[in-house]
């Protein structure tokens, strides 16, 4: 078979449904073996969004994404949403095309021509220019099994067009020798850490992104009612334990409260986390001096925290070993310490339910109208920073932002790869007018897709976070944060959508309803005026 035809046969092989790509001359090999294929393929405007598609796709389903994107200027649109995903341990394929294979490397002016393999190498657990046809099914097998097996973070093929056009012969079975494990954990490490945690007066729980891409919410759930420990997330591990669960605090985000529970901690287990300056105020919050941290990646370990115990293990195999000793150890009696988490979840209940800042009411007001598996993909705005710290989250994969490199234009294309995952249930993506703006032409995909999703675009005519810091720092001198925006429902129209408006809190629900009944996509243009939920210390960079 072509080169071409070896890709999409390993993609299929591998279980993959759905790519994301725009075909350039160096991959219509690839596209014209994708005609044949039941892959379905979803044309995007622009690379970067193929790649947030590929991000999305994973975060929601718990699969690898694929992206597909000719050699050169297509390749390197996909860069930022690649860091995206390696920042947020994101299992992303990149297929890239390249020039012909006698000519890679020799600088001599071909089309398209760029050194693809150091350029994107550092957003990679590893890349690789594959040249000849025979090797391209056991390359993306090996770039499957990585994934799955071993921290996600993307990965690159790049393959010239000569030999995805050319025949050659393949071997779609390969010797699964020194097959990769998930890491298990010590067990010395292990019986430690279980000895700590059943001794502990007053335990919590940390629960980091590790937890979903591990699939191990049940888990979770379950040794946190085993210990009586109150759980709160990162950001990327919203949705780990539904935050209505007696014991879950929410995220850590919020401050003020979790972090004075945090302060009386005894002992902290932190599962599939790297604490990361977002999550923690750049490092400024306090652990306990018995800190368990377990992540897959060793190199995570004690890194930004001192750890008393470190477990470098898979976060769903490390807590079905720790429910295997715990259930057969006498628990520490912790009526107190629930008690006092107790009292904490319902002041911070009060404190949302009586709150009259809008921004908050805003947020409310959204998770009244979603179903609890709504799938929400938040987009780098100000209310998504609010939606950070208040908005409930129910399920695991249902709460989508790109925490670790926080680029703009994420919104838009992740709810579009969210809701083609899951046709069947709500999602809505919140954007600000500058993020939207970057990746708004995937209306258009969108609109050819059917996807009906409601886009709450938060409309204040500028970049709204710099314009805050130039107030606080720069005695508001504005320059470079303005902007001069279209009207935004009759953009919607033009694509085919529909534009709606909102300009009082109280017009939200029913146009959020509206837009959720429609059977096209909906651009939701609300005019409120929010501020971050944070003050000048947020700006300050200390060493």
């Amino acid at each position: 078979m072509t080169g071409g035809q070896a890709v999409v046969k390993a993609l299929e092989k591998e279980g993959t449904s759905i790519v994301f790509g725009l075909p350039g001359v160096h991959v219509l090999g690839i596209y014209d073996a994708l005609y044949d294929s039941k892959i379905r393929h979803v044309l995007v405007r622009h690379e970067q969004s193929a790649a947030f598609m590929a991000d999305a796709y994973s975060r929601t389903t718990g699969r690898v994404g694929v992206c597909v994107t000719t050699t050169g200027p297509g390749a390197t649109n996909a860069v930022t949403a690649l860091a995206t995903a390696y920042c947020d341990s994101s299992p992303v394929l990149l297929i890239a095309g390249q020039i012909p294979s006698k000519l890679v490397g020799k600088g001599k002016g071909a089309l398209h021509e760029v050194d693809q393999l150091s350029i994107i190498r550092p957003l990679t657990k590893w890349n690789k220019c594959v040249k000849k046809v025979k090797d391209i099914p056991p390359t993306i097998h090996q770039a499957f099994k990585s994934m799955r097996l071993e921290r996600p973070r993307p990965i690159q093929i790049e393959i010239p067009i000569d030999i995805l056009e050319v025949t050659g012969e393949v071997d779609f079975t390969w010797q699964e020798n020194n097959i990769l494990q998930k890491p298990l954990g010590s067990w010395e490490a292990v019986d430690d850490a279980v000895l700590l945690l059943a001794n502990s007066k007053a335990p919590m729980i940390l629960a980091g992104g590790g937890v979903l891409r591990s699939g191990a919410a049940e888990e979770l759930i379950k040794t946190a009612e085993t210990l009586s420990a109150p759980v709160i997330t990162t950001i990327m591990g919203k949705g780990a334990i539904p935050d209505d669960h007696p014991l879950s605090l929410g995220c850590l985000a919020r401050g003020g409260p979790i972090e004075e529970v945090l302060a009386e901690a005894d002992v902290v287990l932190a599962l599939g986390t790297r604490f990361s300056a977002t999550s923690t105020k750049n490092w400024t919050i306090k652990f306990p001096e018995n800190l368990i941290h377990v992540d897959i990646d060793e190199t995570e370990i004690g890194k930004n925290y001192t750890t008393k115990i470190g477990i470098v293990g898979d976060a769903k195999l490390v807590l079905q070993r720790m429910l295997s000793q715990l259930k057969n150890r006498v628990q520490v009696t912790r009526t107190g310490w629930l008690d006092r988490v107790m009292n904490v979840k319902r002041r911070m209940r009060s404190e949302l339910e009586f709150s009259d800042r809008a921004e908050i009411r805003t947020v409310l007001e959204i998770r009244k109208v979603l179903d609890r598996d709504a799938i929400v993909a938040a987009d780098v705005t100000i209310p998504a920073y609010w939606m950070v710290r208040f908005f409930e989250v129910y399920q695991p994969g249902t709460f989508l932002y790109p925490a670790g490199y926080v680029a703009m234009g994420f919104g838009l294309p992740a709810a579009i790869a969210s809701k083609l995952a899951h046709p069947e249930r709500q999602v809505i993506t919140l954007c600000g007018d500058g993020s939207f703006m970057m990746t708004c032409q995937e209306l258009a995909t969108a609109v050819e897709n059917n996807v009906n999703i409601p886009i709450i675009l938060y409309n204040n005519q500028g970049y709204g976070v710099l314009k805050y810091a130039q107030k606080l720092n720069f005695s508001s001198r504005h320059i470079g944060v303005n902007l001069t925006n279209p009207d935004f429902l009759r953009f919607a129209e033009a694509f085919g959508a529909k534009g709606l408006r909102v300009d009082a809190i109280s017009q939200l629900k029913p146009c959020l309803e509206e837009a959720l009944k429609s059977d096209k996509p909906t651009v939701i243009d609300m005019r409120l005026p929010f501020d971050p939920p944070w003050g000048k210390e947020h700006y300050e960079h200390k060493d």
